[in-house]
C-alpha cells in the first residue's frame, strides 16, 4: 500500500519519520511530504492544493493510496478528497487527533488564516460537513485522545462519518508517536487488504 503522512501545523514531514519507518518496515511505501509555509499562514485551501501536486509528482494521478493525517493534516486531507477529487483514488483517510468541528485553541491571536478556519462554525468546516457524502467509498477513520490540550474540546475529533476509536495517550503530539495507533493502522490496512 502507498501511504502519505500529512503532517500538522508548525511542523513538517519530518515529525511523521517515526510512524513512517513503522509503515515501511511492514511493506509499505510511505510518503511524508511538508506543506510549507509551516504555520498555515496561507490556508487549508493552499496547503490541500500543495498536498495534490506532491501526490501526483510521487504517485502519478490514478495510483490508489492511503492518507494519514495529523491535527490540521486531517483537515487538510479531507479538504483535498472533497474539493480537490482525491476521493477517487483514496482508498483509506486515518485522521489523528483532527478537529473535525474545530477547536477553540484557534481563538489563540496568531496571524494565520489556517486559524480562523478551524474555529467551531467555521465557513471551512460548514463546507466540509456539507459535503461529506463526496466521501462515500473511502474508509474512513478517526482516532483520538480525551487527553488532548491542543483540540478542545478533545471530543471535536469525534466524526460521525467514520469509525471513531478513543486512545488512552496523554498530549496531542504524542498520538503520533503511539504504537497502539500505528499497530491500530497497520491491522486495519491488513484486513483491507486480505
Amino acid at each position: 500500500m502507498k501511504i502519505v503522512l500529512v503532517h500538522g501545523i508548525f511542523n513538517t514531514g519530518r515529525v511523521m519519520s517515526r510512524m513512517q519507518k513503522i509503515f515501511e518496515a511492514e511493506g509499505h511505501e510511505c510518503f511524508a511530504p511538508t506543506l510549507a509555509p509551516f504555520d498555515g499562514s496561507l490556508g487549508i485551501e493552499h496547503a490541500s492544493t500543495s498536498l495534490k501536486q506532491q501526490i501526483e509528482l510521487r504517485f502519478g494521478e490514478h495510483e490508489m493510496i492511503t492518507l494519514v493525517g495529523f491535527s490540521m493534516g486531517g483537515i487538510v486531507a479531507r479538504y483535498y478528497l472533497q474539493a480537490l477529487g482525491g476521493a477517487k483514488r483514496v482508498a483509506n483517510l486515518f485522521t489523528l487527533s483532527s478537529p473535525h468541528h474545530g477547536t477553540y485553541t484557534a481563538y489563540l491571536p496568531y496571524p494565520s488564516k489556517t486559524f480562523k478556519q478551524l474555529r467551531p462554525n467555521s465557513e471551512l468546516l460548514h463546507f466540509l460537513q456539507e459535503g461529506e457524502e463526496s466521501l462515500e467509498g473511502v474508509n474512513l477513520f478517526s482516532y483520538w485522545t480525551a487527553i488532548d490540550y491542543t483540540i478542545v474540546p478533545s471530543s471535536s475529533s469525534l466524526w460521525p462519518w467514520a469509525k471513531n476509536k478513543r486512545f488512552f495517550i496523554i498530549l496531542h503530539l504524542s498520538v503520533i508517536f503511539s504504537r497502539k495507533i500505528t499497530d491500530e493502522i497497520i491491522a486495519e490496512l491488513r484486513g483491507a487488504l486480505a
